[in-house]
C-alpha cells in the first residue's frame, strides 16, 4: 500500500480557522480604541491609518479583517486618534446590543460578513469528511 501524502488543498482545509462572532469583533474594536487613546492620542489618524490598524489587529485574516473594517467608521475628515477612539467605543456599544433590542445596522452588517464566513467554514468542514 502506498503512503498517503497530504495535498496542498487538504492541508489548507485542515488549517482553516474556526468561525468567529461579533463578540470577537467588538473586542478588536475596543482594543483599537485602547491603542489609539494610549499612543499619541493628539495625532491625526487618516483613512489609511484606519486600514493599517485593521490589518495589524487581524493580521489581515479573513473574515476578521473584513468584519473589522466594516465596524471601524470611515475617516472622512481630520480627526485625532483620541477622538476616533471615542467613536470606536460607541461602535463597541452598538456591537453589544442586548438580545431583546433591535439589531443596529452596523452590527447587522458585521454579522452578515461573519455568517457568510461561517457558511464557508461549514462547507469546508463538510468537504473534509
Amino acid at each position: 500500500m502506498e503512503p498517503i501524502y497530504p495535498t496542498q488543498q487538504g492541508e489548507a482545509l485542515r488549517q482553516a480557522p474556526a468561525p468567529i462572532g461579533t463578540a470577537e469583533i467588538r473586542v478588536l474594536v475596543i482594543t483599537a480604541a485602547d491603542l489609539l487613546s494610549r499612543e499619541r492620542p493628539t495625532w491625526t489618524i487618516t483613512e489609511g491609518g484606519r486600514m493599517i490598524l485593521a490589518r495589524d489587529l487581524t493580521k489581515g485574516e479573513y473574515p476578521q479583517h473584513e468584519a473589522l473594517l466594516t465596524a471601524l467608521p470611515v475617516i472622512d475628515r481630520d480627526v485625532t486618534r483620541g477622538e476616533y477612539a471615542l467613536r470606536l467605543r460607541k461602535v463597541a456599544e452598538e456591537l453589544a446590543a442586548a438580545a431583546d433590542q433591535p439589531v443596529p445596522a452596523l452590527a447587522g452588517r458585521v454579522a452578515a460578513i461573519l455568517r457568510t464566513a461561517r457558511a464557508d467554514w461549514l462547507a469546508i468542514q463538510g468537504a473534509r469528511r
